[in-house]
């Protein structure tokens, strides 16, 4: 099975476990909303947190591969500039 296809299934099977849960939720809808509300602002700024720290663990290991090709390419144009004087 595809991993596309497991995580829909996954996340439909979430929300259709949630919508239950609040239909049969023993506290009053509008409390229900409330609480629903204040933890789906706690999981937007934790998922916010958690992305940034993705994106920067991600880019940091290409930030020195590319500091590292422009030393290597300031190495090798250097050796072929010694290459051409010792050729003349």
């Amino acid at each position: 099975m595809k991993n596309s296809t497991v995580l829909v299934t996954a996340l439909f099977a979430g929300a259709v476990g949630a919508f239950t849960g609040i239909l049969f939720a023993p506290g009053k809808g509008s409390k229900t909303r409330n609480k629903l509300s204040r933890k789906g602002h706690k999981y937007r700024e934790f998922i916010s947190d958690n992305f940034d720290d993705l994106v920067h663990s991600v880019s940091h290991p290409f930030e020195s591969v590319k500091d590292e090709t422009l030393r290597l390419s300031k190495k090798a144009n250097a050796k072929v500039r010694e290459l051409r004087r010792d050729a003349n």
